[in-house]
């Protein structure tokens, strides 16, 4: 059985939003589905917090082209879920685009009647084309 939210969605269904709203730097949807205590690892070992995620989105710092799911995991756990995504992803990086591979690791809590990311860290895997 799933743990859902106030709002009735899974863990599924809420890291399926929060990889729509980083496409789209959708900062609404970010600023809802993260928590304010986030801790994040960059793929260059740098500590992120929620604030920087969401400036990066609105500067444009942060700008995802494509994100192509190659995998998912989700598991639930005694204090909430843990959410494991690989996917070919194309960021915008000035005026270059780039493709890589990236595996994104995240920790989930209900947070005020909603899953909310804690926690997480991504990785960048290999570049691919395309």
């Amino acid at each position: 059985m799933s743990t859902r939210d106030r709002a009735g969605r899974t863990i599924d269904d809420t890291e399926t939003e929060l990889l729509d709203a980083m496409r789209t730097s959708d900062l609404v949807a970010l600023d809802r589905l993260i928590s304010d205590q986030l801790t994040f690892i960059g793929p260059d070992g740098a500590i992120l917090t929620k604030q920087a995620d969401l400036e990066a989105h609105r500067t444009g710092a942060t700008s995802f082209e494509k994100i192509d799911v190659l995998s998912r995991d989700a598991t639930e756990t005694d204090e909430g879920a843990r959410t494991k995504t690989v996917a070919n992803a194309v960021l915008r990086v000035g005026e270059e685009t780039v493709g890589v591979r990236l595996t994104w690791h995240r920790e989930w809590r209900v947070v005020d009647g909603r899953w909310q990311v804690v926690s997480g860290a991504v990785e960048a895997l290999a570049d691919h084309s395309g």
